[in-house]
C-alpha cells in the first residue's frame, strides 16, 4: 500500500461529479457509459493518503483511500473470496482501456487495530478538504492524512493480510490488464480500506423465474431445513426467507453445515433445491438481485409468473475469511457490500 496521486472534486462541483458506482453490463457486453470527467471540476493533484467518510444519521463508514499495488493482489497479500463472471471482466477490461481515468474505489478490509483507529481519528480532527451531502442523502467528507501519519498507516497496513470486501470484478479486470502489460512494478489499484466493523455485509437475493412447483419446492427444503410459514418482514435471524405461491416461508438449516464454500447457504440451496427444481435450465432461470431492489417489486414478479424468491442471510465475516483461508471462492454475486463508496470523489 502506498500514497496515491489524486485529484479531489471541488466542493462546488461535487453534486454533479459524485455518482453511485456501477460495473453493470448492458446489451452487447459493454458498460453503461461513464460520465465525463471535467478536469476543471477537480482540485490540483495531491499525493498522499486520504480519509473518506460516509455518514447518514447514526450510520457512519470511515476508510482510508490509498493505492494498493497489483502485485499484492497477485501474491495473496490481498485476498478475494468471490468468483467472477468472465463476460463482466472482459467488459471492464474494454471499459478501463477506453476510459483511463479511474474514479471508482475497490473496498478492502484491514486488521490494523488501535494504531490505525488513532491515526484516522487524529486526521478527522482537522478541517476536511471536502464536505458535502451527496446522492441518497449521504454526507461525504474527505481529509488528507498528514505525511507523518500516512507513513505510520502504510506501515500498519503492511503488517496484515487484507480481504476484498467489494470490487472482485474490477480487481480481476485490472489484474488482466496488468498481465497484458508485462506486470509493471508501479501498477496499483485505487482502494478504500475499512476496518471490519465498518463492513455491512448483505447477500444477493435469488429469484427463480416461474412457473415453479410450490409443493416440490417445499419438499426439497424440508429434507434439510425446518420450514415454517411467516409474516412478511418477520424472518427469524440466520434463516432463509422463501416467497412462493403468495406465501412467505422461513427455512432454518437443520443438517450439519460443512466448512468453507460447501457450507454457505447459497451453495446448499444450489445443490439441494435449485438444481433439482429447475434442472438444466438453472442458469437461464435464476436471477441474482442486490438488496437495494425493493422486496415488494420482487414478490410482484413472483406473483405474475409463478416464480420463487429466496432471501438469504449474508455470510458472516468469519465465513468470508474461512473461505479465503482455504483458498476457495464463493459463487459470483454471493455478497453485497453496503453502503458502497461513490465514484467521482477522486480522480486518479
Amino acid at each position: 500500500m502506498r500514497p496515491a496521486a489524486l485529484r479531489v472534486t471541488r466542493p462546488e462541483a461535487a453534486t454533479r461529479n459524485v455518482v453511485p458506482m456501477t460495473d453493470t453490463l448492458v446489451a452487447g457486453g459493454t458498460l453503461h457509459p461513464a460520465h465525463a470527467v471535467d478536469g476543471n471540476d477537480y482540485q490540483p493533484p495531491v499525493e498522499g493518503l486520504f480519509v473518506y467518510r460516509l455518514r447518514r444519521g447514526a450510520d457512519e463508514h470511515v476508510g482510508v483511500v490509498a493505492d494498493v499495488e497489483l502485485e499484492g493482489f497477485a501474491d495473496g497479500r490481498v485476498r478475494g473470496h468471490e468468483a467472477v463472471d468472465r463476460a463482466r471482466v472482459e467488459g471492464l477490461v474494454d471499459h478501463f482501456a477506453a476510459v483511463p481515468r479511474r474514479t471508482e474505489l475497490v473496498a478492502l478490509l484491514h486488521d490494523g487495530g488501535d494504531e490505525v483507529d488513532r491515526l484516522v481519528a487524529a486526521t478527522m480532527d482537522e478541517p476536511p478538504v471536502l464536505d458535502f451531502v451527496g446522492p441518497d442523502g449521504w454526507q461525504q467528507s474527505v481529509w488528507r492524512v498528514p505525511d507523518a501519519a500516512g507513513s505510520l498507516l502504510v506501515e500498519a497496513f503492511g503488517r496484515s493480510v487484507h480481504d476484498i470486501a467489494d470490487g472482485h470484478h474490477r480487481v480481476a479486470a485490472s489484474l488482466e490488464m496488468w498481465e497484458r502489460a508485462g506486470r509493471p512494478a508501479e501498477a496499483a489499484l485505487l482502494c478504500i480500506i475499512y476496518p471490519p466493523r465498518g463492513l455491512r455485509l448483505s447477500a444477493f437475493r435469488r429469484r427463480i423465474r416461474g412457473p415453479v412447483d410450490a409443493s416440490h419446492l417445499r419438499a426439497l427444503l424440508a429434507a434439510r431445513w425446518d420450514v415454517t410459514e411467516c409474516a412478511p418482514g418477520a424472518l427469524p435471524p440466520r434463516s432463509t426467507g422463501v416467497y412462493v405461491g403468495s406465501t412467505w416461508l422461513a427455512a432454518r438449516l437443520t443438517a450439519d453445515r460443512p466448512s468453507g464454500v460447501a457450507g454457505l447457504d447459497l451453495t446448499l440451496l444450489t445443490h439441494h433445491v435449485f438444481g433439482p427444481l429447475v434442472g438444466g435450465s438453472a442458469t437461464e432461470r435464476i436471477e441474482s438481485i442486490p438488496v437495494t431492489t425493493p422486496p415488494e417489486e420482487l414478490t410482484s414478479r413472483c406473483d405474475r409468473d409463478g416464480g420463487a424468491l429466496f432471501v438469504l442471510a449474508p455470510p458472516t465475516l468469519q465465513q468470508l475469511r474461512e473461505v479465503a483461508d482455504l483458498g476457495e471462492v464463493m459463487p459470483p454475486k454471493t455478497t453485497y457490500f453496503d453502503p458502497k463508496p461513490y465514484a467521482g470523489v477522486f480522480v486518479r
